[in-house]
């Protein structure tokens, strides 16, 4: 081969390379302006919906003050308050110890009023003149049937600035002042000061109409101490001109500032409220641009590796793809049924509600649905769920839409609103999958049963399911004003729970044990009420189941010990023999393995003997693990105290549990009370005579609860039962009342 013809296949080689490389560089380039722009796109997408959470979390703050203030409103003008402004002052100022307001006053649409304050008490004979300009057109708007929320503005009252709430007040139909409460942007610092942001890596600020700090974050990437976002060189000339300008039109806007060199993202968003603005940052940005300079580095170094290099863009391309479509499913998707996720159907029902305003979201659950994964196996009750995924695509009409949530939680969007048209759909659905499991596919009856909420919400949807959970006679409840006022009242108990039981507002009631043969009171059982700072009380079955569900019985149980304690030492103190009292034990205070050692500690600190207090624990306590049950009565009992099974025959009962746990005392259920008395007498008094006769021979001494009548007790009696307790003899009484009827006499 001679020069030439090398020279030209040089050439040629030289050209293929370079047409190669140059491919290959476009190649990486285009891939690389791609994942820019989707990281780019991505960025705001998130920093877009994130902000809007926040604006919601924001606005429903706002909303919930409204609605109490719209209640109290309402309540004045139901027990006809507004006639006197005595008994208007009076209720606001007990009102306003129960809130976190600042102040709360009341205007009558003459523009006389009063205001109150906890630190500063009432303020009588205000004028509409003496409020703030901005507080003055908040309560006019009210004056003329409008909620209101006013501007910030500089109060006298409190060293800062605060903002009201106002509502108009009715009286027989007609506006006749409005109820204001004035706050700080202290109820917001908690939301905006979240560390989630973007994952932990953005921040988001309240900003007032001028851009100037309302609530900033204590998250912020810019530490100098500014008030504004246009203070400072961090946004450019041309940003602040964008930001003013968005500002002053009310519209959003992306943009970007550079803070020590880091480059980051933003996102300014107003808020329905006032003028108010959300300024969220993304601070990790500026690491996504370094990432995408190796990017290019990387590429210049594969632009010399020419076919290496394009085989393995090709690949990484592939792959890139291929992870895009797995992250969308896992964004997006449920991995075990295939349906939409909550992320998914949240995003769909924002988009179809914008415009349909007809719609219905359902929760369906499947009762016990634990129990299937424990009897067949978690691939069967997998299997089970797309078995009810299926049954449910089968039955949405066109545009409508679901998904599954957790375990065996589904959310459905429906367009149907009609409660008997929707009732009808749902148990179509809930039928077909009880029919088909029990009888063609699983051999297992899956029950199922929902709550719907009629142009509502997921949440309001789940309450209304919860509310028949344990109820296996209803498949189908509707959320409305009872379970609105059920959740309130649920959050006014947990939000009021552990400031109760620091002020000592749990008190101990105690009702006297008797011998039934002669009358002798021979010891008391300590009961709980909860008595609130107006004198008034809650009862056990307001606040005890939620409680048993929520956790808190283990801290109240523990100071009912406590209080038991004291009392017997007060007794003992004052030179008299003590009563034994027994005291309710929730079960999850026998899955604490120390226990034992700290209701010991509180007995030896009030100097009690073991032996004068009975821990009374229920009848279900049998359902849990019977040797981690039985080690822990052991212990109890070794330590000298005794164990009393409360409530026998409410729901679990069987007599082998009487051998299995190692207890002292068994408290047969009101309830048997009832049916002795009722059809079939005498076969009930074999059963319970024999009950009692068992646990005799166990050395296990018996309690009839729910003596009620004389008969009661004969019956009870009779039946060789040892003690008694009940309205009968007395009804529950305070410890000091009970000290003074009993005890001191």
């Amino acid at each position: 081969m001679d020069e030439k013809k090398i020279k030209k296949q040089l050439f040629r080689i030289a050209v293929l390379i370079i047409s190669v490389s140059i491919a290959v560089s476009a190649l990486v380039l285009t891939a690389f302006s791609y994942v820019v722009r989707q990281a780019h796109d991505s960025d705001h997408i998130q920093m877009k919906t994130e902000t809007e959470e926040y604006e919601s979390r924001i606005l429903k703050q706002i909303d919930k003050n409204i609605q109490f203030l719209t209640s109290l409103a309402k309540a004045f003008e139901v027990n006809d308050i507004t006639a006197s402004m005595e008994l208007i002052e009076k209720n606001i100022s007990a009102t306003n110890k129960t809130n976190s307001f600042v102040s709360m006053a009341y205007l009558s649409v003459d523009g006389s009023g009063l205001i109150n304050s906890i630190e500063y008490g009432t303020k009588w004979k205000i004028t509409l003149d003496d409020c703030d300009e901005y507080a003055r057109t908040a309560i006019e708007k009210s004056f003329k049937g409008e909620d209101a929320v006013s501007k910030m503005f500089d109060s006298e009252i409190f060293d800062g600035k605060l903002f009201i709430y106002s509502v108009p007040v009715y009286r027989s139909g007609e506006i006749i002042g409005a109820l204001a409460a004035s706050d700080t942007l202290e109820i917001f610092e908690d939301i905006v000061n979240g560390n989630t942001v973007l994952d932990g890596q953005g921040y988001i600020h309240l900003l007032d109409s001028g851009g100037n700090f309302l609530v900033r974050s204590e998250h912020t990437i810019v530490k100098e101490d500014i008030s504004s976002i246009f203070e400072g060189p961090y946004l450019s000339e041309k940003t602040q001109e964008k930001a003013r300008a968005a500002i002053a039109n009310r519209e959003s806007m992306y943009g970007e500032f550079e803070y020590k060199g880091k480059k980051c993202h933003f996102y300014l968003a107003p808020i329905d409220l006032n003028g108010w603005y959300l300024f969220c940052a993304n601070s990790m940005w500026g690491q996504a641009l370094s990432f995408s300079r190796s990017v290019v580095i990387l590429g210049v170094f594969l632009f010399f590796v020419l076919l290496a290099m394009f085989a393995l863009l090709y690949y990484g391309y592939y792959r890139f793809r291929k992870n895009s479509a797995l992250l969308i499913r896992f964004a997006y998707y449920d991995g075990v049924t295939g349906a939409d996720n909550t992320l998914r159907f949240d995003q769909k029902t924002e988009e179809i509600t914008k415009k349909q305003k007809d719609y219905c979201i359902a929760a369906l659950n499947i009762h016990n649905f634990k129990c299937i994964n424990d009897i067949f196996g978690t691939a069967d009750g997998d299997r089970v769920l797309r078995f009810i995924k299926t049954k449910i695509e089968q039955s949405l009409k066109p545009d409508e839409f679901f998904c599954r949530d957790s375990a065996d939680l589904f959310y459905i969007f429906l367009l149907d609103t009609d409660e008997a048209v929707l009732s009808e759909r749902i148990s179509s659905v809930i039928h077909d999958v009880r029919e088909v499991t029990q009888h063609a596919v699983y051999s297992y009856e899956v029950s199922m049963y929902s709550g719907l909420s009629i142009r509502g919400t997921r949440e309001q949807a789940l309450v209304a399911l919860q509310s028949i959970k344990h109820n296996l006679q209803t498949d189908i409840a509707f959320y409305d004003y009872s379970l609105h006022e059920m959740v309130r009242k649920k959050s006014d108990i947990e939000s009021h729970m552990q400031l109760a039981l620091q002020k000592n507002e749990f008190r101990l009631f105690l009702q006297s044990k008797r011998d039934l043969k002669t009358g002798k009171i021979t010891g008391a059982e300590a009961l709980v009420r909860w008595r609130l700072p107006d004198g008034s009380y809650r009862y056990p079955g307001e606040f005890i189941p939620l409680f048993e569900s929520n956790g808190f019985s283990v801290k109240l149980d523990m100071y009912m010990v406590e209080q038991v304690c004291i009392q017997l030492r007060k007794w003992t103190d004052a030179g008299i023999t003590p009563l034994p009292i027994s005291v309710n034990q929730s079960k999850r205070l026998f899955a604490n393995g120390n226990y034992p050692e700290e209701i010991e500690k509180i007995v030896r600190k009030y100097n009690i003997s073991p032996s004068l207090i009975t821990l009374e624990i229920l009848e279900d306590i049998a359902t849990s693990d019977t040797e981690q049950i039985n080690h822990q009565i052991n212990t109890l009992r070794k330590i000298g105290f005794r164990i009393s099974m409360d409530d026998f025959g409410s729901g679990y009962s069987s007599l082998n549990m009487l051998y299995s746990l190692k207890i002292d005392e068994l408290k047969l259920d009101r309830g048997f009370m009832r049916r002795v008395a009722g059809v079939d007498e005498e076969r009930r008094k074999i059963i319970l005579k024999q009950i009692i006769s068992f646990a005799k021979k166990l050395g296990i001494t018996t309690v009839a609860e729910g003596i009620e009548t004389e008969e009661d007790r004969d019956n009870m009696a009779a039946l060789s039962c040892d003690y008694g307790q009940g309205y009968f003899f007395d009804k529950p009484t305070e410890a000091e009342e009970f000290s003074r009827l009993y005890i001191l006499k």
